[in-house]
């Protein structure tokens, strides 16, 4: 299977590319690559040319990239209109041209940010329907719609991920503070796109991503029914201390400040 990854040199891009390319066979896109890496190559998704190219001969599609430089709840008028640009009309450039191009699996990368808006002491299903605050949130929710559009209207088998803020378990910076109950192990993250992109034939789909913990309130069995995922630790029991899941940030030893 030949995969292509947008905003592979992200935060998340660059920990699952060091996951899946050990038996994968990777394309791999971003605004800045690295050199002396045939895998790589300059992809801006606002760019259709781009993504058309990139696109060539990829039986599946794993879409991360989005805007960048500021995350959540931060609204700014220009950066604001960066995150239409990205996060919108850069997934129906991808989606474009992974219909035009017959891929058999697109795999969204969307947030759990679109849920936002529900009660704070309500539980949310892992395929809820959205409720966006703020401009982030609103992107992934269009963005969620174009891939729904895509699979209903050219069979373009999708599946959205709404996940949290991923962390490295093995961080001890992570440790010093409260983390948000919501947070998820990069190696469980991991391991839930790895199943969908070889999940059995599928539609269209929405599932939930967050960490498993006793403050748990996102609803996982979407992701079990749809992808056989079941999440196999709880950041809690590693030693990290559960705060409010709208704890302010947070700071692991690569300097990345954390939300979501």
């Amino acid at each position: 299977m030949k995969v292509l990854i947008t905003g592979a040199a992200g935060y998340v891009g660059r920990r699952l590319v060091a996951d899946l390319e050990r038996d994968h066979d990777l394309r791999l896109g971003d605004l800045s690559v690295p050199k002396g890496d045939e895998r790589w190559a300059p992809l801006d998704v606002t760019r259709a040319t781009d993504v058309r190219r990139a696109m060539e001969g990829i039986d599946a599609v794993i879409h991360l990239a989005v805007a960048t430089g500021h995350e959540g709840e931060h609204e700014d008028d220009a950066f604001n209109r960066l995150r239409f640009a990205v996060n919108v009309e850069g997934t129906w450039n991808v989606l474009e041209a992974a219909r035009q191009a017959g891929v058999r699996r697109f795999v969204h990368t969307s947030s759990i940010m679109v849920t936002w808006g529900y009660p704070a002491d309500a539980p949310i299903a892992g395929n809820a329907p959205p409720w966006p605050v703020g401009t982030y949130a609103t992107t992934k929710m269009l963005a969620e719609t174009l891939c729904e559009q895509a699979a209903r209207r050219h069979g373009l088998s999708t599946v959205c991920l709404r996940i949290a803020k991923p962390i490295d378990e093995h961080d001890d910076a992570l440790r010093q503070r409260p983390i948000r109950p919501q947070w998820i192990a990069f190696s469980e993250l991991n391991r839930a796109y790895r199943l969908a992109l070889h999940a059995p034939t599928l539609d269209f789909e929405i599932v939930t991503l967050v960490g498993a913990s006793s403050k748990q309130r996102w609803d996982l069995s979407p992701a079990e029914i749809v992808l056989g995922y079941r999440p196999r630790l709880r950041l809690e029991d590693l030693g990290f201390r559960l705060g409010n899941e709208r704890e302010p940030y947070s700071t692991g030893s690569d300097g990345v400040r954390l939300m979501t």
